[in-house]
């Protein structure tokens, strides 16, 4: 079970990281992970885990003090939140971390029922235009 601050951070991590794709996506931070957290916790290998959670407190905590914000991650808004992800791939072992986030986001993303509907929808805009 997370800590309360890595709970808020690592939602603050995929929301970010997935904030809202277009085509009739919705943004990550729509996304009820409830479900997704639970089978995470308890199917996901434990070195993802562990990697994920690093990368949570890595990236949550440190990497926003160290490139110059005076607060954590989820206290940021967008903007900022934007730039501490970009400048954080330019940080020793920032990109390994962010691969980490990217990778579990796309699992939680992709976990919603909704989110896999509209992406395995035929594409319109093909057959639209007569192509």
């Amino acid at each position: 079970m997370p800590l309360f601050f890595e709970a808020r951070t690592r939602d603050a991590l995929l929301d970010a990281m997935i904030p809202a794709p277009g085509s009739g996506l919705p943004a990550m931070a729509e996304l009820d992970r409830r479900v997704f957290w639970e089978r995470f916790t308890s199917s996901a290998p434990w070195t993802l885990r562990l990697g994920f959670r690093a990368a949570t407190w890595l990236l949550g905590a440190a990497a926003p003090l160290v490139l110059g914000h005076r607060t954590t991650f989820a206290r940021l808004d967008d903007g900022a939140r934007d730039d501490v992800l970009r400048r954080s791939a330019h940080l020793p072992g920032g990109d390994a971390l962010l691969l980490v986030v990217k990778l579990v986001a796309c699992f939680a993303y992709f976990d919603d029922a909704h989110v896999q509907a509209v992406a395995r929808a035929p594409d319109r805009s093909a057959t639209e235009t007569g192509r």
